[in-house]
């Protein structure tokens, strides 16, 4: 099944014995439940609400709590070279509204005015269900990742399946007769008439790809990306055009892949191979293409 949501192309695949069609059928309601809570494009969001709120104690719901969870994770494991608190960055070079309705090169050069806050002041209380923030959050791929890997946790009770969500990939079990699904990692620019720079398999992991070649727009005369450096509040400068990584955890595997862009090939290589359970592959804007040694292990 394919349909678009979250602002992406979404792409569900279900080997089972059961009436897959069906079970199918029911998976994006269910997607659009969560877009509800973790979209900031959406003004009646809980996220949107939340963001509100800061300085405040919020109760929250389940879904928010476990994405907040997994930021303020992906911060720590990264010693702050992640942080989700960028939304004011974001907005301020022009990533205000869905990538869809960016108007190319009328916006004029902006950057944020204060100092990016401390991801260690998002506070969390697990046992109460609540939050609370320092600044305004961007769940942004780390949502995408939760997304991913809940909706493959939900349907694996039904039999073998691969979430495809805007390139962050959950993969539970393994077709039929297979070892593991046969995922295809693509060019830089993910043209169609590309062929994919290589295949990996994968069973019960995750692989994410994130790059500086996909939602690009102006502000004036400067070209933006999405990717921002939090050190800069400004799209990362950065040799690396995408980067592919494979971990058991989705929004890990999005943490890591930004701090690798934000690093470079040589500093991000030399970082992603000291982390645990984790194998990564980057592609150079001069269309190189490097790996870690683990990674090949997944190629076929």
């Amino acid at each position: 099944m394919s349909f678009r949501a979250m602002g992406c192309q979404m792409n569900f695949w279900l080997d089972t014995d059961l009436d897959g069609q069906a079970i199918l059928q029911e998976q994006p309601s269910h997607v659009e439940v969560l877009e509800n809570c973790l979209s900031r494009f959406r003004s009646n969001s809980e996220l949107s609400r939340l963001n509100t709120r800061l300085g405040e104690w919020v109760t929250v719901s389940p879904t928010l709590l476990a994405n907040i969870q997994a930021a303020k994770q992906g911060a720590r494991s990264t010693n702050g070279l992640y942080n989700p608190l960028i939304l004011d960055a974001l907005e301020a070079v022009g990533y205000d509204r869905t990538f869809e309705d960016i108007h190319f090169g009328t916006s004029s050069p902006a950057t944020p005015t204060t100092k990016l806050a401390d991801w260690h002041d998002i506070k969390v209380d697990v046992r109460g269900q609540r939050v609370c923030l320092p600044a305004r959050i961007d769940l942004g791929g780390v949502a995408k990742g939760w997304v991913a890997q809940y909706m493959a946790n939900r349907l694996q009770a039904h039999g073998a399946c691969l979430i495809d969500i805007g390139g962050d990939i959950a993969a539970r079990g393994a077709p039929s007769g297979e070892q593991g699904w046969k995922i295809a990692v693509a060019e830089p620019g993910n043209r169609s008439d590309s062929p994919p720079i290589l295949h990996i398999a994968l069973s019960d992991s995750c692989v994410v790809t994130s790059g500086t070649d996909y939602r690009r727009w102006y502000q004036g005369a400067h070209p933006r990306h999405h990717i921002i450096d939090p050190a800069t509040q400004m799209p990362v400068k950065t040799d690396i055009a995408t980067v592919t990584v494979i971990h058991p955890h989705a929004p890990s595997a999005e943490a890591y892949a930004k701090v690798i862009l934000i690093l470079g090939i040589e500093i991000g290589l030399e970082w992603i191979n000291k982390q645990t359970r984790t194998a990564a592959m980057v592609v150079r804007h001069d269309g190189r293409v490097f790996a870690t040694d683990n990674f090949l292990a997944y190629v076929v």
